[in-house]
């Protein structure tokens, strides 16, 4: 249906590149004022001028005046964790990674009622689609259904399906065209409605428990699909310690369950630990990124990686902030995301804007675009990130 939305004034980012640097982020931003965003079947027809619009090909369109705000493209979500949604409130903040991990774990092994799941789920993604956010980077490996059930039609969600474990994945002649058939992940991905296959990816969950067999063949997979590739990576000390040097808490912690007996640490950092496995590239979504040398910024950054910032999950757990601003300095492309229920108090996006702002000192005009441009492209998401002719109709109000 033909519809128009008129506001005091539009913020399109049409035309605009990836912000991959910190002029380019803070770069002003060129509004419309009195613009209409013209739309029909969920895609701009048209973004103009009131005094354009009255007099142009789209008049007869139906108008809805906003008022004295103004409207600019939709967010994106660049990490969340939905399948978590249930454990808000239930996981302990503040008290650093292992103790973090060591409250999740038992709470996210009790069995809760799909029923009960989903609308917890459909709760969250109210809530994003509420506050703006038309596309979620979702990561998780057991709920894949009822995410895509709850989030409908209200969000986008690139479905993260993680890869977990030790056990050396056969991947011969097993990884599908379409994840979707039989292959690498078949139970998440069989569960998964056909209209959303489309934005699967398969991903590796961290260094420390994901085989170096598996991380890259999820690499592959999705390089070969042109498709993103999540990872959370140098999230906290800990991840140093046992990547690095084998020894700390989560060392401990992994060693009695999880990693196999051969196991042995490779002696390098996170960053370059992942270089080394051939896991940074153009498609590469780093998530966190909080423990990174400026040797580390180099890496990454000479990979043309993305970087997810998740200050306030970051804060909740208790593993420190990103270097950010040191990040911007050296070219990469910074993203944001809320992460889960679980390591943040609300999947507020625009609280999570305003805690960049105030944890590094980016501008109004640096978070929208992390949030927006920056984040359509680190998710390969060619139909948002700025509204103009052919793109998403999806707008948020200011």
């Amino acid at each position: 249906m033909r519809e128009a939305f008129r506001a005091k004034s539009v913020i399109t980012l049409a035309g605009e590149s990836p912000a991959r640097t910190r002029k380019e982020l803070e770069a002003p931003l060129s509004e419309l004022d009195g613009g209409v965003i013209v739309a029909d079947n969920d895609r701009v027809l048209a973004v103009e001028s009131f005094a354009a619009f009255k007099k142009g090909q789209y008049s007869g369109a139906p108008l809805t005046d906003l008022g004295e705000v103004r409207l600019a493209p939709a967010l994106i979500n660049a990490h969340c964790h939905l399948e978590l949604s249930h454990l808000a409130g239930a996981i302990l903040d503040g008290a650093g990674f292992v103790s973090w991990l060591q409250s999740l774990i038992p709470q996210a092994s009790k069995p809760i009622a799909p029923d009960v799941l989903l609308d917890r789920i459909r709760e969250a993604v109210r809530r994003l689609a509420d506050s703006g956010v038309a596309h979620i980077g979702d990561v998780g490996s057991r709920n894949p259904a009822l995410v895509a059930l709850a989030a409908g039609g209200d969000c986008g969600v690139t479905h993260f399906l993680e890869v977990l474990g030790y056990a050396p994945p056969d991947l011969s002649g097993r990884i599908p065209e379409d994840l979707a058939a039989e292959g690498y992940c078949p139970e998440a991905a069989a569960s998964l409605p056909p209209e959303r296959h489309e934005w699967c990816a398969v991903s590796g969950h961290a260094l420390y428990s994901t085989s170096p067999e598996g991380l890259r063949a999820a690499f592959g997979w999705c390089r070969e699909r042109q498709r993103p590739y999540s990872i959370h990576l140098a999230e906290f000390q800990e991840e140093d310690d046992c990547i690095h040097h084998g020894k700390g808490a989560l060392h401990d912690i992994m060693r009695k369950s999880f990693l196999p007996p051969d196991w042995a640490c490779p002696r390098v950092g996170p960053v370059e630990y992942a270089d080394a496995l051939g896991l940074l590239g153009p498609n590469t979504l780093a998530v966190h990124c909080v423990c990174c040398s400026t040797s580390d910024l180099a890496i990454l950054a000479r990979a043309r990686a993305s970087v997810c910032l998740c200050p306030r999950s970051n804060d909740f757990i208790g593993v420190g902030r990103a270097p950010a601003v040191e990040m911007a300095e050296a070219g990469l492309l910074l993203c944001l995301g809320t992460d889960s229920l679980a390591s943040n108090h609300d999947l507020d996006m625009r609280r999570e804007m305003s805690a960049a702002r105030a944890a590094w000192g980016f501008s109004h005009e640096a978070v929208l675009r992390m949030a927006t441009v920056n984040a359509a492209h680190a998710l390969g998401l060619g139909h948002l990130g700025a509204l103009m002719p052919g793109r998403s109709s999806a707008f948020s109000v200011w």
